[in-house]
Formats: structure tokens, C-alpha cells, sequence
């Protein structure tokens, strides 16, 4: 088989630039098989994609669709947004939690929680503008 008739490889991911998810191409992937680097078919940029990761979810919580579920600010009320926790990675959070990124100027809610290799934890938030966002969690 030729080069040329290779399936190319690829992941469903969000692009916070497009605000679109596609199915992006995998164009690099590092030998530690932490990250992989896709390109957005949209903007045609790069972003990392974490793999390793184990998630944890919590048994008292309604369970979420976390394939279709889509944060609109009518889904956030006022006394949610007044009591947001501004997000900072050297803190932890719980699912359900509503928080504020402030650089995105943007409010978001903690649906999933994983670990990456390294110990390293992580949250998966989905933001009303920013979509389905992992960012890491407990940094010390």
C-alpha cells in the first residue's frame, strides 16, 4: 500500500479558535505517548492532545452526557456566576463545580476528572464559549 492510500488517523476534538469540534488529523505523536499533536482542519492550527488519561467520576452526581453536553449562559444562573471559583491550577475541584477563567473571561462547569501519567489531575470543564476544556488541577 502507497503512502497516499493510508488512512490518516484522527480524534474528535474542540477548537476554541473555530469553536467547532472536527475530526482532526493526528500529526505528530511524542514517543512517551503523552501527547499527541492534531491539526484543526478549521483553523489549520495545532493543539495538543492529552492521552493516558483515567477518568473518575463521582457516583452522587447526576450523571451528564458528556458527548452532547453544551453549557449556554442560560444554563448558569446569577447566584451560580456571583459564586463561581475563578479557576487557578494549583487548586482542586469538584464535578459540578462552576468556575471562571479569567483570561477567557468565561464561566464553565466541572464534568469530568481525570489523572495523566505522572500523577499529574486534571479536569474536564465545559465553558459556555471555550467548550469542552481539560486543564490541569492541583500543580504544586
Amino acid at each position: 500500500m502507497s503512502k497516499g492510500d493510508e488512512k490518516k488517523k484522527t480524534i474528535e476534538q474542540y477548537c476554541s479558535v473555530c469553536k467547532k469540534t472536527f475530526q482532526m488529523e493526528i500529526v505528530d505523536d511524542s514517543e512517551s505517548n503523552e501527547v499527541l499533536w492534531l491539526k484543526c482542519p478549521g483553523c489549520e492550527g495545532f493543539l495538543p492532545y492529552m492521552t493516558g488519561m483515567d477518568v473518575e467520576t463521582e457516583d452522587e452526581h447526576e450523571e451528564i452526557n458528556k458527548e452532547n453536553y453544551e453549557l449556554t449562559p442560560e444554563d448558569l444562573t446569577v447566584e451560580e456566576k456571583k459564586n463561581a471559583l475563578v479557576y487557578n491550577q494549583l487548586d482542586e475541584y469538584e464535578i459540578d463545580d462552576i468556575i471562571y477563567h479569567r483570561a477567557w473571561n468565561d464561566y464553565g462547569r466541572v464534568i469530568e476528572k481525570g489523572v495523566l501519567s505522572g500523577d499529574r489531575k486534571t479536569i474536564i470543564v465545559q465553558f459556555v464559549d471555550q467548550g469542552k476544556t481539560r486543564l490541569l488541577e492541583g500543580v504544586k
